[in-house]
């Protein structure tokens, strides 16, 4: 049973301590189909990750959890405040963890010049990579958290076959095992981890780590989980991408399948 709490009209699971292999350790397999069965090179070594406790949002933040603490909507698909926010950058989604840290009486987190994070703070930022990986598998090692093919994907979420080129409102699909809705499609998710050049198409470490806080050069952010848009290989659990970390007072466009969810360590 996982415990959720509501605080400033956002629902957040209590994610337990644990730990995962993280990656994807491909194998070929003939009772899996080969548009799910892929794996790309930054998905490996598979590694052992250590995680203490937090709590996510149960959805993507939608445009009117956005809206009531911003006053903004960027998105392109609008009509209904239970859409997922898009249009925006990594930048915003810290703008937006802070106001809603300070509308809700918790620390402010993020260094908004640098985009650092204080991990000692109890305010809302955005997962980790480690994290969102962890939350999304909820336990499984499949390449959804709903099974391997894509009849399970599109029980848990909106992509490329089933969304009518569009976003969704959020929780309509099958939560995974600890209650979270979307992990799978509808839009990407900004994690607070920068996407390392260096290691763009290179390998995770293969050393344990616990409670990792990613690299620190922040041009690029890592994404996670696939979009209405995406090929169910690009809706798997260890499926890893990047995405320009700069707001949307700069931003021209484009980014119509990028949103976020948020996290924080009680």
């Amino acid at each position: 049973m996982i415990n959720k709490e509501v605080i400033q009209g956002i629902t957040l699971a209590s994610i337990p301590a644990g730990s995962f292999i993280m990656g994807n350790d491909f194998k070929y397999s003939p009772e899996i189909p080969d548009n799910v069965n892929k794996y790309y090179g930054d998905e490996q070594p598979i590694h052992k990750v250590t995680l203490s406790a937090f709590q996510m949002s149960i959805t993507q933040i939608t445009q009117g959890q956005y809206k009531a603490v911003t006053g903004k909507n960027h998105s392109t698909f609008t009509g209904d405040d239970s859409l997922p926010v898009t249009n925006l950058g990594a930048d915003d989604a810290l703008k937006y963890c802070n106001m809603l840290s300070k509308s809700a009486g918790f620390d402010p987190i993020f260094d908004e010049k640098t985009g650092k994070c204080d991990f000692n703070g109890n305010g809302f930022r955005l997962p980790t990579e480690a994290e969102w990986e962890y939350a999304c598998r909820a336990g499984t090692i499949t390449l959804f958290n709903s099974g391997n093919t894509e009849s399970d994907l599109d029980k848990a979420g909106w992509y490329i076959g089933n969304s009518d080129g569009k976003t969704h409102p959020v929780g309509r699909k099958e939560p995974n095992a600890w209650g979270l809705y979307d992990m799978h499609g509808n839009v990407f998710e900004f994690c607070y981890d920068c996407y390392d050049e260096n290691f763009s198409y290179g390998p995770y470490t293969s050393e344990s780590v616990t409670d990792p806080e990613g690299f620190v050069y922040f041009d690029m952010r890592v994404m996670r989980g696939g979009s209405w848009f995406s090929e169910p290989c690009d809706c798997r659990s260890a499926t890893r991408g990047s995405f320009w970390t700069g707001g949307s007072d700069t931003f021209t466009g484009g980014n119509y399948c990028i949103g976020f969810r948020i996290v924080r360590r009680p």
